[in-house]
């Protein structure tokens, strides 16, 4: 840089110049770099999307950088907004929070501010703004001014408002969901459980937490629930068990379990996600099932042995197929009736005077009168049921044919009765039959004497006897009285 003074002369010539020649170059590299440091700032600024500021206490003077205003709605256009103008926008509930920190910054009871409070925008709205400031001291300690910078972080709250609701939602759905909702970690510990934990286990959902499932598996299916978990949970893949626990009151419940594995939106594994539903019905039911199903072929089996053995025997005394076909059509019949009984007490067991009705229902049209039922109400066995309904129909059958309901003026007498002297109750059936032809000792014994003398007491457990009385035929059944399952 170049300074000096030029002399003249009376006719305005130049005569000599003095000056002095500066090296300013350090003084341009200064300013350089003071214009480049201003220049950073305000990109530094512009990218923040804040607003910086400063206060000094000495002079008064306060400078808020124009986006401060922007962020209320208002232009340093309209006018020089005061310093208690500012504080009039802050929200009622946050200034005295606003003020103390302050007041604790002026009395060196603090060095920073960091506050997030509402202001009001020209528009009458509250927003939320976030103000970081430093205080700056004389050598003597004195707050000499506070430099920082206030940003608008209404759309983070609105968005941690958003967050918090969409967290509540959740939580109120997973405790009210009828199933156990679960979340772990990316190291495999429960981090969430619901409300239902302790509806069904009596116990804090918090006692779930980390491992606290062990305290509530059935001791055999710990290490195989927990087995199949890991080896899930390592493959990050889908995962599903079965398992039992024991709830609240004692019972022994079975839970299915499903998870899968949680990630972020780059991908990161979170943990799993998951829950357990109540399946005990379902497993009851399945149980029972196959139950129902290996006793239906249990029934079925001996139900084709029966019939297989009534056919054989039919075919082998019959004179003709006529006398064949009848017997047998007759003898399936009485089976069948009894099968029915049976069926509508899903196999659990007969009442006796419903075998007895059904089985002598094929005569009733030989008059009312020819039949004299009489017994208390006895329910027998499914076995001794179809022995009794076979037994009754043979009965019947030879009656019609040779005995009291072959003639007009015959009957039969049917009752029985329970005998409880000596421990187990005992049956005790008498078929009797009156006013028919004189009957005599057959010479030989027919299948339905047989499967009466034989079969019938080889099913009941019991003694029967068959008296060929000239006045009639006399059958007596005594037998244990098991109950019904």
């Amino acid at each position: 840089m170049i300074k000096g003074q030029v002399t003249f002369d009376a006719a305005r010539r130049p005569l000599r110049g003095i000056g002095t020649l500066l090296d300013i170059t350090e003084h341009k590299r200064i300013a350089e770099r003071l214009a480049a440091s201003e220049e950073r700032y305000r990109l530094a600024v512009a990218a923040f999307h804040g607003a910086s500021y400063e206060t000094d206490l000495e002079t008064g003077y306060a400078y808020r950088a124009r986006r401060a205003y922007e962020m209320l709605g208002f232009h340093p256009e309209d006018g020089e907004p005061t310093r208690d103008w500012w504080f009039s926008r802050i929200h009622p509930e946050d200034a005295p929070r606003f003020h103390a920190t302050l007041e604790a910054l002026f009395a060196g009871d603090r060095e920073e501010l960091d506050l997030e409070f509402r202001m009001r925008h020209a528009n009458g709205e509250w927003i939320w703004v976030w103000q970081r400031g430093l205080a700056v001291r004389d050598p003597a300690g004195r707050l000499k001014r506070t430099v920082g910078a206030i940003l608008d972080i209404t759309g983070r709250k609105r968005a941690e408002a958003a967050l918090r609701e969409s967290e509540a939602r959740f939580r109120h759905m997973a405790d009210s969901a009828p199933a156990l909702i679960w979340m772990t970690d990316a190291a495999g510990q429960i981090t969430f459980a619901n409300m239902h934990y302790d509806f069904l286990f009596g116990r804090p959902a918090e006692e779930m937490l980390g491992e606290g499932w062990r305290e509530v598996i059935h001791p055999d299916d710990i290490e195989p629930f927990f087995s199949a978990f890991k080896e899930a949970f390592i493959a990050r893949r889908p995962f599903r068990s079965e398992f039992r626990v024991r709830d609240k009151e004692g019972r022994i419940l079975w839970l299915r379990c499903e998870g899968v594995a949680r990630l972020d939106d780059a991908g990161a594994f979170l943990g799993y996600t998951g829950c357990n539903v109540d399946i005990t019905d379902a497993k009851v039911a399945e149980v029972r099932q196959q139950l129902l199903i290996n006793e239906l072929n249990h029934r079925v089996k001996n139900t084709l042995a029966s019939v297989q053995y009534i056919a054989s025997q039919t075919l082998r005394n019959a004179a003709t197929t006529e006398q064949a076909k009848g017997a047998f059509e007759a003898r399936l019949m009485a089976l069948s009736r009894a099968h029915d009984v049976l069926t509508r007490e899903n196999w659990e067991g007969a009442g006796l005077s419903e075998i007895v009705a059904e089985t002598i229902e094929p005569y009733r049209g030989l008059g009312e009168s020819r039949f004299r039922i009489d017994g208390p109400q006895v329910r027998v066995q499914p076995r001794m049921a179809l022995a009794l309904a076979m037994a009754i129909q043979e009965l019947a059958t030879n009656a019609v044919k040779y005995g009291a309901l072959s003639n007009a003026a015959g009957s039969v007498r049917l009752d029985w009765g329970i005998e409880s002297g000596g421990g187990q109750p005992r049956l005790q059936l008498r078929w009797e039959e009156r006013e028919g032809p004189a009957v005599a000792e057959p010479s030989k014994r027919g299948f339905g004497t047989r499967l009466i003398e034989r079969g019938l007491a080889q099913d009941i457990d019991g003694e029967v006897r068959i008296d060929f009385a000239p006045s009639g035929v006399v059958c007596t059944l005594d037998a244990p009285l098991p109950q019904p399952a």
